[in-house]
């Protein structure tokens, strides 16, 4: 395995010391994709909100520091949940994926992903699966860098999944838009539960 092969491994699944590096690589790079999701996403303290892809927690602290909704996070990284949970007592997590999660129906006001939609193994399925998990009129923030930034990257060569807009933008059940970010290098896309 190359470098950019094991980043992009641990991009999609921090594990160890190395996954710890990562995440914290991550922060600090995608932080104005984070801003613009938190800025869009609105949240308040009557809200109940998941990260999907929560990683260490980064995103949901920052949060935490707004307003005092209920947060939850999940994550396939077994090691960023043991990480979490320790980190944030009082929020929910856990080690599942986003396309069969375990909360309840119409569990949560809001949701964001921030750069996991390249991994989702089924697109349809899992947007199927976070519509189940919103009340209706919730909202789901999906974040992610353009195609032409990925292709600009060594390491998304690896595993990363590139997605049209068309393909963002087209889900049952939700009214949908896309919001530039980062002059165009990526979209926050908006998806308001429809019924």
């Amino acid at each position: 395995m190359n470098l950019s092969q094991y980043i992009a491994k641990q991009l999609s699944s921090p594990a160890g010391l190395g996954g710890k590096v990562a995440a914290s690589v991550m922060n600090r790079q995608n932080r104005p994709l984070y801003d613009a999701t938190i800025r869009l996403l609105s949240p308040s303290d009557a809200d109940s909100v998941l990260d999907i892809g929560c990683g260490n927690g980064y995103v949901l602290g920052l949060l935490a520091k707004q307003c005092n909704g209920a947060f939850a996070g999940i994550d396939t990284s077994a090691s960023m949940i043991r990480v979490v949970s320790r980190r944030y007592k009082e929020m929910t997590f856990a080690c599942e994926n986003a396309g069969a999660m375990s909360f309840a129906d119409g569990a949560f006001d809001k949701a964001y992903s921030i750069n996991t939609v390249y991994f989702w193994d089924d697109l349809q399925k899992t947007m199927g699966e976070i519509r189940r998990v919103l009340k209706p009129g919730g909202l789901f923030i999906n974040t992610l860098y353009s195609n032409e930034t990925l292709d600009r990257l060594s390491h998304t060569r690896f595993g990363y999944r590139r997605c049209t807009i068309e393909e963002m933008i087209d889900h049952a059940g939700f009214a949908a838009h896309a919001v530039p970010i980062l002059n165009g290098a990526g979209y926050c896309f908006l998806y308001q539960r429809q019924g």
